[in-house]
């Protein structure tokens, strides 16, 4: 039984329990910022693309979501696959993405780098290999506008913020070119054409020059 003096406090700490519960749970709250995956160019970089043929219901089952895209891009011997996907699961996201979108290709983490052209924005490097055939596969994780050097921290940080605010969607940018190396990432088909990526979603924001 609790004591009369104490029932104030209890129930508003009681209250400040059900916060995530009633956020999640029950009124599922979701920040939309207006971005879309599909408005990326089909050209970047002088390069034009096609969809790649992947089916919307295996996006929806490993990502959790409806809103993305893929293509490949491609100029004279050069191609590269671009694949954008915004969630409100973060993890399904950051967790190790090209187990599933990369499924066929031999891949080896080589760490977080930057690029000259975006040093704001950590690059994922993955090396690939297909065959004979090696290259880099590259990726980015954008959130409320800042990219994601570690995703462990970013769990530890969003996970107190959720506490008393809504969800708002993580951006996974991946390029993948089976040429390119990690000692010269900045020259890379898949760096080039995911930053050109990164820098055409950007402008979607309001007030974006150019917009």
């Amino acid at each position: 039984m609790i004591s009369p003096r104490y029932a104030t406090t209890v129930a508003i700490l009681l209250a400040f329990a059900l916060v995530p519960t009633v956020i999640h749970s029950y009124r599922g709250i979701r920040v939309d910022d207006g971005l879309e995956a599909s408005a990326i160019s089909q050209t970047l970089i002088g390069m034009s693309s096609s969809p790649s043929g992947r089916r919307a219901d295996w996006v929806l089952r490993n990502f959790a979501t409806g809103d993305w895209t893929e293509r490949t891009y491609k100029r004279d011997r050069t191609e590269v696959s671009l694949f954008v996907a915004r969630s409100y699961d973060p993890k399904r996201l950051y967790h190790h993405p090209e187990l599933a979108i990369l499924r066929g290709f031999q891949t080896t983490p080589a760490g977080v780098a930057r690029a000259e052209a975006r040093p704001d924005a950590p690059l994922h490097v993955l090396e690939t290999a297909r065959g004979e055939r090696r290259g880099i596969a590259v990726y980015a994780l954008l959130y409320d506008g800042a990219f994601i050097d570690n995703p462990l921290l970013f769990q530890l940080r969003t996970s107190v913020e959720l506490l008393a605010g809504g969800r708002k969607p993580l951006t996974l940018f991946m390029a993948t070119a089976l040429e390119g190396s990690r000692d010269d990432l900045d020259n890379s088909p898949a760096t080039r054409l995911l930053l050109a990526a990164i820098a055409d979603f950007e402008r979607q924001a309001p007030g974006t020059p150019g917009r």
